[in-house]
């Protein structure tokens, strides 16, 4: 379910600066970032990751990927392994933490007892990802896979060759370690493949490579294209900070006595709710707490009451005649609520944080949150090492 891979990983001495060609998750770069991307290095990963406006089958992209291991700016490992992945990162609440987890191959099997995915997904066909990877037949960026087996952790602590060490430009500092011995990677894969695996970030591209994995083997049989590249991470411990995704909505009819019968509601600040499950409405005009009442949780799901995500779509919703259909997502609660001063009829809907623990007992389960219940930080970074099917 969860194996070593041989890594193609940019060489130091023919790519100055190794840190600058690499780049975030495709879906958090914006045009101006890319940019930025384009002007740090002339090998920056996202020249790969995303295509040029004439580009869209991603031809271009992989012509140039193989012109980059012809050249050898790109190198393959000699070796399968895992890679020990630390990001050393300020926290939201000012602390510095350290989050890690195991680079590898994770197996593209159904969602289901074995891989649970951990939010509903939207329904928009992720076009430009299946184009890249049918034109470079590679994993360019990483999934956040957590696994919640207890005995992860204490594998994950830095030992072997330090391969790369650098500080993105967000204060991010970026380590990888091989993970070469033998017993180490056996214990690895076997704590993973013991327990359920919830796909934390990244359910749009697992969706979409299972779905090539199934094209693919109809034609040419089982492959290298039957797993993705994975950051897995315990599910308690991985020091990762889930942030929640807040909702925006330009029609939101709240009235207070509608919900009150699932909900105390008190005047509130425009503030991030500091109770799981507990929500925030911010107008143009006022700013609401909802406390849910006791007696109406009692029919969701344990990891349903902590998520506020999921108290809104099934007891919030419903009461005020709405769906998550119209619904827009931002990650920054003084974003959210600046939008929502110029929406007369309209309102932010800002949520708590969903706990580990929570995300944990979801994937014990096999319980999913609502689509963008979870926003992680820090973000892996794409080039740190690409996994490539010819390898």
């Amino acid at each position: 379910m969860f194996s070593p891979f041989t890594g193609l990983l940019f060489d130091p001495t023919q790519v100055p600066s190794v840190g600058d060609a690499t780049s975030p998750p495709y879906d958090v770069i914006s045009s101006e970032d890319r940019d930025d991307l384009l002007a740090r290095s002339p090998y920056n990963i996202v020249r790969l990751l995303l295509a040029a406006p004439d580009d869209p089958t991603y031809q271009q992209a992989a012509d140039l990927l193989q012109t980059w291991r012809d050249e050898e700016r790109l190198v393959l490992d000699p070796t399968a392994r895992f890679y020990l992945y630390l990001m050393d990162y300020d926290a939201p609440d000012g602390s510095r933490r350290t989050a890690r987890g195991v680079l590898g191959a994770l197996d593209l099997i159904d969602i289901g007892d074995r891989v649970v995915g951990h939010e509903e997904t939207m329904a928009k066909h992720r076009a430009d990802r299946l184009a890249v990877l049918t034109a470079t037949e590679a994993n360019l960026d990483v999934i956040i896979a957590l696994s919640s087996s207890p005995d992860l952790a204490p594998l994950l602590e830095p030992s072997g060759e330090l391969r790369l060490d650098f500080t993105t430009p967000d204060g991010v500092r970026h380590r990888l370690h091989d993970i070469t011995d033998p017993q180490r990677i056996a214990a690895i894969s076997a704590r993973v493949d013991e327990h359920p695996v919830a796909i934390a970030d990244g359910h749009h591209r697992y969706m979409t490579y299972l779905g090539y994995r199934k094209t693919r083997d109809a034609v040419d049989g089982a492959g290298p294209w039957g797993a993705i590249l994975a950051l897995v991470s315990p599910a308690e411990g991985s020091g990762l900070t889930v942030g929640p995704y807040h909702r925006l909505f330009y029609d939101f009819p709240f009235d207070p006595e509608a919900v009150a019968d699932a909900f105390v509601v008190e005047p509130g600040p425009p503030a991030v709710p500091a109770t799981a499950g507990s929500l925030t409405v911010a107008t143009a005009g006022a700013t609401w707490l909802l406390t849910p009442r006791p007696d109406a949780l009692e029919a969701l799901p344990a990891p349903w009451r902590e998520a506020s995500p999921a108290v809104a779509r099934e007891l919030l919703y419903p009461r005020l005649g709405i769906s998550e259909d119209s619904a827009s997502y931002v990650a920054d609660a003084a974003e959210a609520v600046a939008a929502a001063a110029g929406l007369p009829e309209g309102a932010a809907l800002l949520v708590a944080p969903v706990s580990e623990h929570a995300i944990s007992e979801a994937g014990e389960l096999g319980i999913r949150f609502p689509q963008k219940t979870t926003y992680f930080i820090p973000k892996p970074r794409a080039g740190l090492t690409l996994r490539v099917f010819d390898a």
